[in-house]
């Protein structure tokens, strides 16, 4: 159908037009990056010196990657949602699930009281778990498309690049690090300023371009790919879980985050069910990994009941 309004700089389609799946995304992820800003600026009055300058670094970084990666690489493209932008390669919800995935993942890491290193690693690993669900249901959805002519992205889990994990993974811990990092040594009362999300966002993209370094190194040598991002998923999370054992403190659940969580890996079960009602191939053994993913990261985030095995370690 001819869009409403049909330019260079922003496409924008009668939403009716849209496939219901497509439609429902788009409200939800402009919803939840509203919550997550929200989320951001009550924790920033309330004295988290991070919480402000991660979600702005993390616009700015999704932005800027996005079209970095439209002028560079060839190996997918989204569908037409009702708003683009930049030609009609950026979806105006992919904008807002940037937050959705990295401020929810960073967040709730740094509420497990972690080491800055292990915080970063926790927070990579929840980034994954965050995602999980949607790189798993996007493509079968019709929400984009992975091309076959990449070496970079051939070795896939249910489909999924094991390389978007790897780069949830390295990307979003190092965004993580370097917004605490940059905080911790503002000498603003009030925190940082925000125009440093400008350069912690080139920080994350130069840090997180040298972490693919050893994954190609690895691959040279005979390792596959998913190897690799096996052993750094269960490297991060495993970090995290003995991290907290040793006495991380938990700051108990945040009712915000945990919404999100919930809305989030809802939705994509609901698109999922409907999915396996059309007889679409595949879907117990995708349900069944992305409950794994969840389990796993219930296990790295939540705080552990008085009678669980990390209680009685702090006891002993």
């Amino acid at each position: 159908m001819t869009p409403w309004i049909d330019t260079r700089a922003v496409t924008l389609y009668d939403p009716l037009t849209r496939p219901a799946s497509v439609l429902g995304l788009e409200l939800l992820a402009i919803a939840i990056a509203g919550l997550t800003l929200w989320h951001a600026v009550r924790s920033h009055r309330r004295g988290d010196r991070a919480a402000l300058l991660t979600w702005v670094t993390i616009l700015v970084y999704g932005v800027t990657i996005e079209i970095i990666v439209y002028n560079a690489v060839d190996n997918f493209a989204h569908a037409q949602f009702t708003v683009m932008f930049y030609d009609r390669l950026l979806p105006l919800y992919v904008t807002a699930i940037y937050p959705v995935l990295l401020y929810t993942g960073i967040a709730t890491a740094r509420r497990l009281g972690l080491p800055p290193l292990v915080e970063a690693f926790a927070a990579g690993a929840l980034i994954v778990a965050m995602d999980a669900p949607f790189d798993v249901v996007g493509p079968v959805a019709g929400w984009w498309v992975w091309y076959d002519t990449d070496p970079n992205i051939a070795y896939r889990w249910l489909g999924v690049p094991v390389t978007s994990y790897y780069w949830h993974l390295t990307f979003g811990g190092t965004l993580a690090a370097v917004t605490a990092w940059t905080a911790a040594r503002s000498a603003r009362p009030g925190g940082p300023r925000l125009w440093l999300a400008l350069p912690s966002a080139v920080a994350t993209m130069v840090i997180g371009f040298l972490c693919f370094v050893p994954l190609h190194l690895l691959a040279a040598v005979g390792v596959s790919h998913g190897v690799t991002v096996a052993t750094a998923l269960v490297g991060c999370a495993a970090a995290a879980i003995v991290a907290r054992k040793k006495g991380g403190a938990t700051r108990g659940v945040d009712r915000a985050l945990l919404l999100i969580w919930l809305a989030f890996y809802g939705y994509h079960a609901v698109v999922a069910a409907a999915l396996a009602n059309a007889s679409i191939a595949g879907w117990p053994v995708r349900f069944a990994f992305v409950g794994v993913v969840a389990v796993a990261a219930a296990v790295v985030a939540l705080p552990p009941r008085p009678w669980g095995p990390w209680a009685r370690a702090r006891a002993a």
